[in-house]
């Protein structure tokens, strides 16, 4: 779940996030794969895992300085592993706040993070899987206490699923976990598996203080309000919720390389106020760019550079199946995904930002990624046969619309105001499925509102909104297609099967990456089948970036690394 990336950049959440933009977007993974189609956006030719940044040497850039950072909505979580605080903006500002143990390279290779372990090796003791962490000796968090084998300690045990009382938006890897103890030394964890877990590389990114996962009252609400201790570049510098903005600053205790920035100051915006700020100089980058209005606005900035790369964000159709929804019913699920056209979607959205517009047929991987293939079978555009099965499932045609037991097959679409691009999908999707004689209304929600009153608390029938992908997809996304009673995690239409959850722990159980991709691609037919979710298409990452800005920018499928961004002299 995140944004910013290439060789030198460093640091994503990973773990899939939900994102509240305007428009279309993509999910992702892995490595680059030549056997899946490129995308190429408008004049640019195709876009490979390459990330767009303006790089620059150090001694090009001034020392010191400011950047005015957008980001989609105001905090309402600072702990972003609790399923409020886990979004895209999270692994934005955290970027400069929070340690990690693995960097990704901009194709989503994944190395030791050295400014934060100095080694981390993974070895067979015992028969069983075990990881030993060794922590820089320099690390500290914000209140001056060393980083060490209790911070992986406490977060092991607030995310492994055993206390359901914590509020965590996935569990998965943490509930494979056996033990987390103390290595020969206060520096060292070493973590020990009940059973293979394949992409053990997704764990503890970030990594949080204990202070974050003693208890459950201080994972869940102690830090709404206030933010957990820190340690990374920067730290926290002020927060102003009236003018929904705070600042980070250098650290002065970091122990690596100085950040070339002063501050960075973070404000939350809708997207269609960023495009002002930027014209305004108000905000200094614009990381999505997604309307073809804002690509015409952009490119008319003489000091502005559009920087585009593959990426990591996918758009989807979401249905909530719990009890007493229409959309509980598979056979309604499947036949709305048989009867919206996404080809015709891909094309009205896609078409201002990329020469090749192209429905996603994944829950898993994106193209440009190792793995990606087409599992959606049947899943295709065909009014005729979702038609016939309405009338199978009882819904006979009644006027314009459906009936069944005097109930009218009317169903509600919530997305958040201020989304220009979502609009425009809900009203195509609604004029294909009136064509099958299916009510969709239209419930506009506000966008601060959106996730926290209606995704999160699966209070809707269908929605559209955006998953961000990760480099250990697998893992990232199992949270999001395991059905697990009484847990929500990210599955928030709660649409699932045993047969699903058992490939899933599966492939989150295989070491073999080749055999773990081929058990993901099996799972993701199913999900197809269940009538989870409609992928819609990928898009790929476009940034508006202030010219003299270097380092930053469209990320392909690496991390940002804050200290090299900076202004050009």
């Amino acid at each position: 779940m995140t944004r910013l990336r290439d060789t030198v950049w460093r640091f994503v959440f990973r773990v899939t996030v939900p994102v509240v933009v305007a428009a279309s977007v993509a999910g992702g993974m892995s490595a680059c794969s030549s056997d899946v189609p490129e995308v190429s956006t408008v004049g640019n030719g195709p876009l490979k895992a390459v990330a767009d940044v303006n790089p620059h040497p150090l001694d090009q850039l001034q020392q010191g300085g400011n950047v005015n950072w957008p980001i989609s909505q105001w905090v309402a979580n600072w702990n972003p592993s609790e399923t409020d605080g886990t979004t895209v903006d999270s692994t934005q500002y955290g970027a400069g706040l929070f340690p990690g143990p693995f960097a990704a390279d901009q194709e989503g290779g994944l190395s030791v993070d050295t400014r934060y372990f100095t080694d981390i090796r993974e070895e067979a003791v015992g028969g069983k899987e075990t990881v030993t962490y060794d922590i820089n000796p320099k690390a500290v968090w914000s209140t001056g206490r060393p980083i060490d084998w209790t911070d992986l300690a406490a977060q092991w045990k607030a995310l492994n699923g055993v206390d359901q009382a914590y509020q965590a938006s996935s569990t998965t890897g943490y509930e494979d976990i056996e033990s987390v103890v103390r290595g020969t030394s206060d520096k060292q964890a070493i973590v020990t598996f009940k059973k293979t877990f394949g992409e053990w590389k997704s764990l503890f990114s970030p990594l949080m203080a204990r202070e974050v996962n003693d208890t459950p009252a201080a994972f869940n609400t102690g830090y709404i309000t206030k933010s957990p201790p820190t340690a990374g570049p920067f730290r926290i510098a002020s927060v102003d919720p009236g003018a929904k903005r705070f600042t980070i600053e250098r650290n002065p205790a970091w122990w690596g390389r100085r950040p070339v920035l002063d501050t960075i100051t973070y404000i939350a915006l809708d997207s269609t106020a960023t495009i002002g700020a930027l014209q305004n100089g108000e905000v200094d980058l614009d990381t999505d760019v997604v309307t073809a209005d804002a690509v015409k606005t952009y490119r008319g900035i003489r000091d502005v550079d559009l920087r585009q790369s593959l990426g990591f964000e996918w758009r989807h159709f979401d249905f909530n199946g719990a009890p007493g929804r229409i959309t509980a019913d598979k056979n309604v699920r499947l036949a709305i995904m048989r009867g919206i056209d996404r080809d015709l979607i891909a094309k009205a959205l896609l078409s201002p930002l990329t020469s090749q517009p192209a429905v996603l047929n994944s829950h898993v991987f994106v193209a440009g990624q190792k793995g990606y293939q087409a599992n959606n079978g049947d899943i295709t555009y065909d009014s005729d046969r979702a038609r016939r099965e309405l009338d199978a499932d009882g819904w006979k045609l009644d006027g314009r619309f459906r009936k069944k037991d005097g109930c009218e097959l009317t169903i509600h679409d919530t997305i958040p105001s201020d989304t220009p691009n979502a609009t425009m999908e809900a009203l195509l999707i609604q004029h294909d499925l009136e064509a099958i004689g299916v009510n969709l209304l239209i419930d506009t929600v506000p966008t601060d509102d959106f996730f926290g009153r209606y995704v999160l608390r699966g209070n809707y029938d269908v929605t559209e909104f955006t998953w961000q992908g990760t480099d250990t997809p697998i893992s990232s996304l199992s949270g999001v297609y395991e059905l697990v009673p009484g847990q929500q995690m990210q599955n928030y239409g709660q649409i699932g099967s045993p047969e699903i959850n058992a490939l899933i722990d599966e492939a989150n159980a295989e070491p073999d990456d080749a055999e773990r991709i081929a058990i993901a691609n099996r799972f993701d037919a199913l999900i197809w089948q269940e009538g989870h979710s409609l992928p819609l298409y990928q898009r790929p990452y476009i940034w508006a970036v202030k010219k003299r800005l270097a380092n930053v920018g469209a990320p392909a499928f690496g991390d940002i690394d804050v200290e090299t961004m900076g202004w050009l002299k």
